[in-house]
């Protein structure tokens, strides 16, 4: 995962190279001139304020972005937020550049890559989650939290135990990955950590984008691990190696 891809500002001119979601080869450039940008009512009242300063501007945007590979070219809407913030030549003069922060792209790209046999119901969540990420970043993580009830429902996890009294009551997400952890339990407590996150954007919503950043890395590793079993494989072409080569 490219995590400056998603902490990045766009210019009037430029937008990171975020990856296409549909033909999965090419990146999004922003096309030219479409970029459109306005000082929001209350930026413009506060150029009244004695204390006024440059940072104080504030923009609404649109743009469009479009796919650069020949055979695709799917457009991309984005809008935002934007301002204006100091920029330092090599002789230490200021000037002052516009940027804007994206919170809305669709078709939204994958912040990380989804491995092709990841179930539907976790892959439908993630994207949920990567559409609101700068949007909502509690309730990204929230969505993030259901996606590992559906891994968990993947990986044939119970949602309910048999009690003494012989009737059955709902587990907890927090138990489900206890169950896993007994059989993988280093990525049983990294998932683990993507569900305290959780908890925070469901119940104190103080998640930073950093927090989103960690988890989305966490889970592109453990997500490879778990459906494609990627470490499982390398110890196993490694032992076959050992036993033709080794002596």
């Amino acid at each position: 995962m490219n995590r400056s891809l998603w902490t990045r500002s766009l210019t009037k001119y430029t937008c990171p190279a975020w990856p296409c979601p549909e033909c999965r080869k090419g990146t999004v450039a922003l096309g030219p001139k479409s970029l459109v940008f306005h000082e929001t009512t209350g930026s413009k009242r506060a150029r009244k304020d004695e204390d006024w300063d440059f940072e104080w501007i504030a923009y609404t945007f649109t743009a469009w972005g479009e796919c650069q590979h020949p055979s695709c070219k799917q457009q991309f809407v984005i809008s935002g937020t934007g301002g204006i913030e100091p920029e330092y030549d090599h002789q230490g003069d200021i000037a002052w550049e516009s940027y804007f922060s994206p919170l809305f792209c669709h078709p939204m790209p994958d912040i990380i890559e989804l491995p092709a046999k990841c179930p539907t119901e976790v892959k439908e969540e993630l994207r949920a989650a990567f559409s609101i990420f700068w949007l909502h970043r509690a309730a990204c993580a929230g969505r993030i939290r259901v996606a590992l009830e559906y891994l968990m429902n993947h990986l044939g996890i119970p949602k309910q135990e048999k009690g003494k009294s012989g009737k059955y009551s709902d587990l907890t997400l927090h138990a489900r990955l206890d169950a896993f952890a007994k059989n993988e339990p280093a990525i049983g407590s990294q998932l683990m950590a993507l569900k305290w996150l959780g908890n925070t954007g469901t119940h104190v919503r103080e998640v930073s984008k950093d927090d989103l950043m960690d988890a989305f890395e966490i889970l592109e590793h453990a997500l490879v691990e778990i459906i494609d079993g990627r470490s499982a494989r390398v110890a196993a072409l490694a032992e076959e190696i050992t036993k033709k080569h080794g002596h």
